[in-house]
């Protein structure tokens, strides 16, 4: 029973996410290739041994074959599925030479080889608008719910309920930002700004004080805090300073009570302050009450970085560099009722910092920064969608699904001979240049390329295995 729960919670959901991923992406080549006029004559789902096929009127035969890690789009002329070599259509009638891949001018190439990795870009977008326009962005608020035990968080001071704000001068404001700033981090050693909640309860007391924009003395009861300097707008009017401590006043209630310079102050007696203005008209219309401040206090944390064994709620152990802290678990909505031009711009904003974050991770690589280990595969995206499926739900495996197809389109875009990026340099080439490049010199570059994808594969391979070890026995 439990082998067929593992086959219904990684095999099909690995095998769906990877169908829909392909076909949109070989959908994109297929779709430009004909409007441009370009004959494609496979469209296949996966390699391997054919084991459905049909042909349409224009001559496209369709499979699904027996192996689901890919697929491919071949076109008239093609002598594989790469596209990297080339067959001899001189035989063909004139007509149908028309439509070979081969003889087309290279900005028409250009635009089927950048069309597979666009799509790939625009499904997400089209995802996140979805998700965005309906439901809001989902977001884990960067709140701490737990501490993992003997991990670094705990070693530096930082506590339950600390809002993490920033991570190495970065803002956060998911959850999942700890995470990514946590994983491109180039040191063990880095700097967590964090506001922790608190909270006073005290009395306004009598005090002698010079307010900040007075030149006399006053005696009146008081709570004893000020606010920031107020800023002009453009018009040079005063705008409301935040809800945050300018200064304390000596001997006042608020020092007694251990409010300090820079807190931001949440609420008082139960009402949310937005402005400093709000405080001060409680105050004074509430003058001989109890006051409870909520309020939460930035603090800075230097933090050094460990690897730390994390046991997640599918319960399998993974032992990896961490902070050390958990979220709360409480998935909240932010913007839940947002306007369909802003889910639109979120969608594309959500795609940049997904590609920004994964280009800074490659850079870091590059430059040996960052070591190879978190290249992950086949395997590891088998085992991730799992994951996902178990604990998150449909709205996580759209997300998921919409994160690899980012990734997707991003890795097909580096310029590595047999990918769409390095194709994509050939034709740009070829089109500066006004003519193809020798047929031998392309071999070369193409040869080159496979050496490199096949280095890559071995490498993330052999990362899965490992992982997938540690993962069972650990």
């Amino acid at each position: 029973m439990e082998t067929l729960l593992n086959i219904i919670y990684y095999i099909v959901p690995f095998i769906v996410l990877l169908g829909i991923l392909v076909f949109v992406h070989e959908f994109g080549h297929f779709i430009i290739a004909r409007l441009l006029g370009v004959t494609v004559t496979d469209f296949s789902i996966g390699f391997g041994k054919e084991l459905w096929s049909r042909t349409d009127k224009h001559g496209t035969k369709w499979k699904l074959s027996a192996i689901p890690l890919g697929g491919y789009c071949q076109f008239l002329g093609d002598g594989d599925a790469s596209s990297s070599t080339v067959k001899d259509v001189s035989a063909l009638p004139k007509e149908q030479q028309k439509g070979a891949f081969s003889l087309q001018r290279p900005w028409k190439k250009l635009a089927i080889v950048a069309a597979g990795p666009l799509f790939n870009y625009l499904f997400a977008i089209v995802i996140f608008i979805g998700m965005f326009y309906s439901l809001g962005r989902m977001i884990y608020p960067p709140v701490v719910g737990a501490l993992m035990e003997n991990g670094a968080a705990v070693e530096a001071g930082i506590a339950i309920g600390d809002k993490i704000v920033r991570v190495n001068n970065h803002e956060v404001s998911d959850f999942k930002d700890i995470s990514n700033e946590v994983m491109l981090a180039e040191q063990d050693n880095i700097k967590v700004d964090i506001e922790r909640p608190m909270s006073v309860n005290f009395h306004a007391e009598e005090l002698d004080f010079i307010p900040r924009c007075a030149k006399e003395p006053e005696h009146r009861k008081v709570i004893g805090v000020q606010s920031l300097p107020m800023d002009k707008d453009e018009k040079g009017e005063l705008i409301s300073a935040p809800a945050v401590v300018g200064d304390v006043y000596d001997g006042s209630a608020a020092q007694k009570a251990g409010l300090q310079k820079g807190d931001i102050l949440v609420s008082i007696n139960g009402m949310e302050l937005q402005t400093f203005d709000d405080l001060k008209d409680y105050v004074s219309e509430h003058i001989d009450d109890e006051f409870i401040i909520e309020y939460r206090r930035p603090l800075v944390f230097d933090v050094k970085l460990r690897e730390t064994d994390y046991e997640p709620e599918n319960g399998n152990k993974v032992k990896r560099r961490m902070l050390g802290v958990i979220s709360s678990h409480e998935l909240s909505f932010a913007e839940e009722n947002m306007p369909f031009m802003n889910a639109v711009k979120a969608g594309f904003v959500e795609a940049y910092d997904l590609t920004a974050n994964t280009l800074r991770a490659v850079g870091q690589m590059i430059t040996g920064q960052r070591g190879g280990g978190e290249v992950g595969g086949i395997i590891r995206i088998a085992e991730m969608s799992g994951d996902v499926t178990k604990t998150g739900g449909l709205v996580s495996f759209l997300y998921f699904m919409a994160l690899l197809s980012v990734n997707l389109g991003l890795i097909n875009l580096l310029p590595i001979p047999v990918l769409d990026g390095g194709n994509f340099v050939i034709f740009f080439i070829e089109m500066i240049i006004r003519r193809e490049l020798n047929p031998k010199v392309k071999d070369y570059i193409f040869k080159f390329g496979i050496f490199i994808i096949l280095a890559i594969m071995v490498l993330a391979t052999w990362n899965d295995v490992v992982h997938l070890i540690s993962r069972w026995f650990d």
